[in-house]
C-alpha cells in the first residue's frame, strides 16, 4: 500500500506538468503556463515533504518508534531532487516550444 502511495505523491506533480503544461501551450484551459509551472512545483514541494512524513512514520511503527537508520529516509531525499530535476527540464523543454509557437505566430 504504501509503495503506490509514494510512486503517487512522486509522479502526480510530474504527470500535471506534462498534460497540464502542454494544454496551456496550446491555449486550451485558462491557467498561464507560469501558473502550472508554479502548482506543479509548490505540489512537489509538498508531495515531497508529505512522502518523508509518511517514510518517518512507516520506520517508527516498524521500530518500536527508533529509526535506526536514516538511509531510506536519504535516498527518498535524493529522489526527490532527482524528480525536480526531471520536473525543471520539462518545464524548459515546454518553455523553449512556447516561445518557439509564440514566433511563429507573430511571424504569419
Amino acid at each position: 500500500m504504501y509503495q503506490i502511495i509514494f510512486i503517487l505523491l512522486f509522479t502526480l506533480p510530474l504527470i500535471f506538468q506534462i498534460l497540464f503544461g502542454w494544454k496551456s501551450i496550446n491555449d486550451r484551459i485558462k491557467l498561464s503556463f507560469t501558473t502550472v509551472c508554479s502548482i506543479s512545483l509548490f505540489s512537489q514541494f509538498i508531495f515531497s515533504f508529505t512522502a518523508l512524513k509518511l517514510l518517518s512514520y512507516k520506520m517508527r511503527s516498524g521500530a518500536n518508534g527508533e529509526i535506526h537508520c536514516g538511509m531510506p529516509l536519504l535516498g527518498l531525499i535524493f529522489f526527490e531532487i532527482f524528480i525536480a530535476i526531471i520536473i525543471l527540464l520539462i518545464i524548459l523543454i515546454q518553455y523553449l516550444i512556447r516561445r518557439h509557437y509564440n514566433r511563429k505566430k507573430l511571424n504569419k
